[in-house]
Parts: structure tokens; C-alpha cells; sequence
């Protein structure tokens, strides 16, 4: 059963043998995992369920709609970064592009070796792994969907660079390349987890209460017993009503923002720990103007990508979004800005992704909002403007009649080797840096010492039945698109809590 505002607008009070606050990557796995083993499951999302009338191109309204601070949350710190989170039933999973990447070899390592604990480089991530890929139907993104966006990214990278990519796999089933994945999936092609976990949670009895934004954990002793919260009116966020759901376990999906933000509001900060780290991928991205008509509307959102083979950890990935978002970066304002609207049919998008040094925090505002800050170390500078000098002179090499970055200081319509070499200027500094942080981990890492708030199997220290299920337990960055991770090891953790195999 899942509940709407009229269901919930009058508050409610209910108990289950499990709540789990969060219906994205992490609560949706965690809900059909324990449903499927007979426990009464009840899913908390803070925000409403998405229409398929409400997936349109009209970007900004979707995103004042389904996003955390109407689409406008900022990280702070280094420099001022937004960071794009969703607030709707099935979380982020519902307006990414639907990447599934598995965490890399040498970073599975790099974890074990960074908490000690056997699991990041054990039998049971690579089994947990393929049944979520089984289940989210993964596969590479078809040729016959890229557009053309794709496929000139395609002959930069992997043509001029050498560096061997290839279409990326997501979780779509017939992808119609519309790249409107920002709003939603509106013919229903992506496997979001409100497609494809919670629909099968539901059947096993499963109860999901939307607009109910959970604000503490209700503990007795040392013990979690249940949350508590207000249903919230998506349209203004009002608070129309208080709720409680009391429960023998309480599993938070909240996300790498919220679920620590929930922890200190309720008093639970084991070793200060909760909330005092928070990584971010950093790097930046490039528009390049082509000779060619490219129509960049058409083709899979990101469906061409592809890993350094010099820079350890840079991702590059095409990339497309609604023109009223993406382009805000691009050209000028007013008319000057209008009389250039006609070379947005030429354009191609380049992504990078770096998993580099940084550091971070998350504290609880007196509103109950997250304030996040992260501090980017000079160091990434050097990698990330050498992998953007490469994929700008590779983009110049296909045809592009000039490459756009938005960076300050540097040449501001790149035509020549010449001009890229301003990306490497000495004056370009961190703070320098324009970037979408989207991809944020690791609030509450998992570790087998006291250094992080959660222990290996996903408990919190010194709460009897309170668990993490979303990336807030990374021990630092992914290097790849997070979604399969945190899927993954939620459904490693929560087969645990249902006493489910961990190895088919």
C-alpha cells in the first residue's frame, strides 16, 4: 500500500517489526529484502510520489518540485558547488541517469585496507552486485540510442585520447535516447527502484508512507524503537501533521546528508563521528561547439563513457540535460545570450568525474536542514584541468569549432592547443572550480573501529537496532557512479538483518 498526502495530510501513528526511512537506492532494497522474509516493513519518504505528468521537460518546475531545496542546495567550503538531491519516492534513482558501475578492483581494496573490514573485497559484494543487476535488468546502453552527442564523444576520448570506454551500462529496459533522464523516465524504461523494488516490496506487504519527513530517532535506552517526524505539503512544505512509526528496527536511507542529520538531531553521535566526514566526486565538465548539426537532445543521457588510463580515478562520460539547466554556464545573459541560442544544436557535452583528496563535513542546521562543507585539496587541480586539456584538444581534433569550460582564467571559446594550455595555468586554484557535486558518500563510514559511526555489519555503535543503508557508509570516494555500490551493500546488510543468504 503506499500512502499520498491524503492519506497522511491528519498524521498517523503505526508500528511494524521494521521502518526504513528513505525509499531510494539503499531503502527500496532494504524494504523488499526484509518484506520478502515476512517482516512488517514500513518505507518513510519525505517526499511525494512522481506523476508521469509531472515528468516533462519543464526542468526547473520538476526540480522546484522534486528536488531538496527546490533544486537549489549549495556545498559550501572551497568553493560554492550545487549539489543535485531528490526528494520523491524512490529517491535519486528516479532522475539520474541510471549508471551501474561496480566498484573498481583497485578501490575494493583500497577500502579494505582503509577500515579493515573483508566484505569490499569478498564473494558476497560481487553476489550482491548481480542481483541487483539482475533485478534492475543492467545492461550496455544500445548503440541505436547514443545520438550523435555520444558517439563524437566517443571519437574524442577513445579515437584521439586512446583511452578505451565504451557504452555505459545502466539500468533501462528499451531506452528510447529522449535524454530526459533529469525528470524522470516518463515512458518508463528506466528501473528505478519505485519500479523495480518497490512495487515488489508492496506485494510482500510492505506499507509506503510518502510526505513523511522523519526528524528523530525515538530510542529507549540504548535502543531505537522508532522515528518520529512531520508529513510535509511537497507543494510550499508545510507542515500539516506529526507522525510516529514505532518499530523493532529502524534502518536509515536517508542519504549522505539526511541520515546523519537525523543521528545528531536525535542525540546519536557515537565518537563524534556522525556527520564530521562527507566526500564528494569533484572535476568538471566542457561544452564543445561543433561544425556539425548534433541535436544534443537526442541520445541517452550519459550513455558513452569511458576511465583514464593515466589520471588514476578521472571518469569521462557525454553527457546531456534539459538546455534550461544545463546551459546556465554557457554564453552570456539577455539578448547576447538569445543570439546564440542557435549553436545549442551544435553542442556536445563532456563530463569528468575524479575521484580526488577532499574532505568534509555535515551538521545539522536549526531547521533541521543539513549544512554541508567540503575543502578541496590544490592537489586535484592538476589532475582534473590535465584531463580537460586532453578531452578539449580531442574535442577540437573531431570537429568542434570551439570548446567552452566556464572556468575563470581561462580562455574563454578555446579554438587551439594554444588556448587549452590556459587550463593549465598556475593561477587556476581549487576554489577556481565549476561542479555539480552530486555524487557525495561517506557521512557516517563503516569500519571495524570506533573512527566511524557504523560497524561492518551496517549497525550503528551503541544502538541496538539501528542500521545505515545508503552511502553514508562509504569510507571514502567510489571513483564510479555510487548507485549500484550502495545498492549493493544495502542488500548485503539487510539479507543479514532478514537472515537471507548472502552468497545464491
Amino acid at each position: 500500500m503506499i500512502y499520498g498526502l491524503d492519506d497522511v495530510r491528519q498524521g498517523f501513528d503505526v508500528e511494524c517489526d521494521t521502518v526504513v526511512v528513505g525509499s531510494g537506492a539503499g531503502g527500496a532494497v532494504a524494504a523488499l529484502n526484509l518484506a520478502t522474509a515476512g517482516q512488517r516493513v514500513v518505507v518513510l519518504e519525505a517526499g511525494p510520489r512522481v506523476r508521469y505528468e509531472d515528468m516533462t521537460r519543464n526542468a526547473p518546475l520538476f526540480l522546484a518540485r522534486h528536488f531538496w531545496d527546490g533544486g537549489l542546495r549549495l556545498i559550501g567550503g572551497t568553493t560554492q558547488s550545487p549539489s543535485l538531491q531528490a526528494r520523491c519516492l524512490g529517491g535519486g534513482t528516479v532522475v539520474n541517469s541510471a549508471i551501474m558501475l561496480k566498484l573498481p578492483r583497485w578501490v575494493r581494496e583500497e577500502w579494505q585496507l582503509e577500515t579493515g573490514i573483508g566484505l569490499f573485497t569478498g564473494p558476497e559484494l560481487e553476489a550482491a552486485y548481480e542481483r541487483v543487476f539482475t533485478r534492475c535488468k543492467v545492461s550496455p546502453t544500445p548503440m541505436a540510442v547514443l545520438g550523435r552527442r555520444n558517439l563524437i564523444v566517443r571519437d574524442a576520448i577513445e579515437g584521439k585520447l586512446g583511452i578505451r570506454g565504451g557504452p555505459l551500462p545502466r539500468a533501462v529496459q528499451g531506452c528510447d535516447g529522449c535524454s530526459d533522464c533529469l525528470t524522470g523516465c516518463v515512458g518508463g524504461h528506466k528501473q528505478s527502484v519505485d519500479r523495480s523494488y518497490l512495487p515488489t516490496a508492496e506485494q510482500h506487504g510492505a506499507e509506503i508512507y510518502t510526505c513523511a519527513e522523519v526528524d528523530g530517532v525515538m530510542t529507549s535506552g540504548a535502543r531505537a524503537v522508532g522515528v518520529t517526524g512531520h508529513v510535509i505539503d511537497p507543494r510550499g512544505y508545510r507542515k500539516l501533521a506529526r507522525f510516529s512509526v514505532r518499530a523493532k528496527t529502524v534502518i536509515l536511507s536517508a542519504g549522505t546528508m539526511h541520515t546523519p542529520v537525523i543521528l545528531q538531531r536525535s542525540g546519536i553521535n557515537p565518537g563524534g563521528a556522525v556527520g564530521a566526514t562527507m566526500f564528494c566526486h569533484v572535476g568538471g565538465g566542457m561544452v564543445g561547439i561543433m561544425e556539425e548539426v548534433v541535436d544534443p537532445w537526442v541520445g541517452a543521457t550519459q550513455g558513452w563513457g569511458a576511465i583514464s588510463k593515466d589520471i588514476k580515478g578521472l571518469k569521462y562520460e557525454g553527457l546531456w540535460a534539459s538546455p534550461s539547466v544545463l546551459m546556465v554556464r554557457w554564453g552570456d545573459v539577455g539578448l547576447p545570450f538569445i543570439e546564440r541560442l542557435h549553436e545549442v544544436k551544435h553542442a556536445t557535452v563532456v563530463a569528468l568525474v575524479y575521484r580526488g583528496k577532499v574532505r568534509g563535513t555535515v551538521k545539522a542546521k536549526r531547521n533541521g536542514m543539513p549544512s554541508m562543507r567540503l575543502w578541496i585539496d590544490e592537489s586535484n587541480v592538476s589532475p582534473i584541468a590535465r584531463g580537460m586539456k586532453a578531452a578539449a584538444d580531442a574535442l577540437l581534433q573531431v570537429g568542434a569549432r570551439y570548446v567552452h569550460t566556464g572556468l575563470p582564467g581561462v580562455v574563454d571559446e578555446m579554438r587551439s592547443e594554444k588556448d587549452t594550455a590556459s587550463l593549465l595555468s598556475p593561477r587556476l586554484k581549487a576554489k577556481h572550480l565549476t561542479m555539480t557535486l552530486n555524487h557525495t558518500f561517506g557521512s557516517c563510514r563503516m569500519t571495524t573501529d570506533a573512527t566511524g559511526p557504523v560497524d561492518p555489519n551496517g549497525k550503528v555503535r551503541g544502538i541496538e537496532g539501528l542500521y545505515v543503508c545508503d552511502a553514508s557508509v562509504f569510507p571514502s570516494p567510489s571513483a564510479v557512479n555510487p548507485q549500484a555500490t550502495i545498492m549493493a551493500l544495502a542488500d548485503i546488510t539487510s539479507r543479514r538483518l532478514a537472515e537471507l543468504p548472502l552468497l545464491d
